[in-house]
């Protein structure tokens, strides 16, 4: 620890935060980006990271000053948490999902608080076991889902428990993101449901993953005060491929809460380019409200009244995430935004979807179109299909020009610890 001594006093209340990013690529490069603006403002100081890549990794880094700001840079994530252990106030963990419970492990036994990018786990038992360990830790785990902190979001959602709206019926969400097949061929676990040679269900998936934000907000919304979250009782789902992958690229999912309320979504990386987008939907008794993230939210009344509210000024959300959980770290808050205790209902959600389906359906080359140069395989009809089941309900089997859908099955709460079984068979094509 001999480099942080040199570099840095003594920690107190108002001197920046102590911080170490595990990984210099992929979204680790984004944590990097956005903790040296935060530096710049004086809130923090990055003083460690690692990659096993570290030579190859270094140059194209140079933007990132990384010698210059004093930053030490290890070839691997246990030299640095060995090397930082009682003298950094945070470790950032931007990596891949299999790695988030061993590296998780590794800093609370360090006495390391863990800043964790979404999702901790998507199988149940592994996030027990992190909430196990987290009870040892020093400062409670940030989960970083990205929109829960946003300031729009938080007002609404007091507006709504407040009764403004009436009771919430229902939280939808609709997600086109396409992917081309480089997307699932970027590492070795894209799209996989199990990594090779471990028993622990990774499950990737559009909704488990790139779009796991809106699932948690939809799990935000329904929670029963400003900082809960809903439980799910009941799933019902069918998965569908339409890349070459092991796992599901399409979700159509519905949810429903103890209290009734019913969570539904919908969402693909297999969809015409054009048809980007996505929505979140709140269906009240008084209101309906359409929520576009860094866009607007419009609010349309029973009798007639609409009411807009920009929502392109609520600032840069990885900011705002670092922010919140310093001033976590710094006493200024009592809780994190998300814990991993908060990461239940969306990991038990994503382990029923895969223990409702009847089976992962890959639809067939007489229903798929292959647009941008080949690379995405579009099943006929999806995006309309995606935008009809989040707004109402219509499954795509229910719709007769969509031959490639099928019923979905149904899982409850009570199923979960039976699901490992069943997804062991959709990984080996048993079902």
């Amino acid at each position: 620890m001999e480099f942080l001594a040199q570099a840095m006093p003594n920690s107190t209340s108002s001197s920046p935060l102590r911080i170490a990013v595990t990984g210099l690529g992929g979204y680790a490069r984004h944590h990097h980006l956005t903790l040296q603006r935060l530096e710049a403002a004086g809130l923090c100081r990055v003083v460690a990271t690692c990659d096993p890549a570290r030579e190859k990794m270094l140059p194209l880094s140079a933007d990132l000053q990384l010698e210059a700001r004093g930053i030490k840079v290890f070839d691997s994530f246990q030299a640095m948490v060995d090397a930082i252990a009682g003298a950094a106030e945070a470790v950032t963990i931007p990596t891949p999902i299999h790695l988030h419970a061993p590296m998780h492990r590794a800093c609370v036994d360090r006495g390391l608080p863990v800043y964790l990018e979404k999702p901790p786990t998507l199988w149940w038992e592994e996030l027990e076991s992190m909430i196990s360990t987290e009870a040892r830790a020093p400062r409670a785990t940030e989960v970083g889902f990205n929109f829960i902190t946003e300031p729009a979001r938080q007002t609404l959602k007091k507006r709504l428990l407040a009764g403004e709206f009436g009771r919430l019926r229902a939280a939808c969400f609709w997600g086109r993101w396409p992917r081309p097949a480089a997307y699932f061929q970027r590492n070795h676990w894209a799209g996989k449901i199990f990594l090779p040679g471990s028993a622990v269900p990774l499950l990737d998936s559009c909704v488990g993953n790139a779009m796991g934000h809106y699932l948690q907000n939809l799990l935000y919304w329904a929670g029963a005060d400003l900082a809960a979250f809903a439980t799910v009782r009941e799933v019902q789902a069918s998965l569908y491929r339409a890349h070459d992958i092991e796992g599901t690229d399409t979700v159509f999912a519905e949810a429903q809460t103890p209290d009734g309320i019913i969570l539904r979504i919908s969402a693909t990386h297999a969809c015409p380019p054009e048809s980007e987008g996505h929505a979140e939907f709140l269906s009240c008794e008084h209101a309906q409200l359409r929520y576009v993230t860094d866009r607007a939210c419009t609010i349309n009344w029973s009798d007639g009244r609409q009411e807009t509210i920009d929502l392109t000024t609520q600032g840069n959300w990885q900011e705002r995430n670092f922010r919140r959980y310093f001033d976590f770290l710094a006493g200024r808050h009592a809780a994190p935004v998300v814990s991993l205790s908060d990461c239940r209902a969306f990991v038990a959600w994503n382990d029923l979807l895969f223990a409702a389906t009847p089976g992962i359906s890959t639809v067939g080359g007489e229903w798929i179109t292959r647009q941008s140069g080949g690379t995405i395989p579009v099943p006929c009809g999806i995006a309309e299909a995606v935008q009809a089941f989040a707004e109402s309900g219509r499954w795509p089997h229910e719709n007769p020009d969509l031959d490639w859908g099928r019923l979905p099955g149904r899982a409850h709460l009570a199923d979960l610890p039976l699901a490992l079984s069943r997804i062991r068979a959709l990984a080996n094509g048993q079902i």
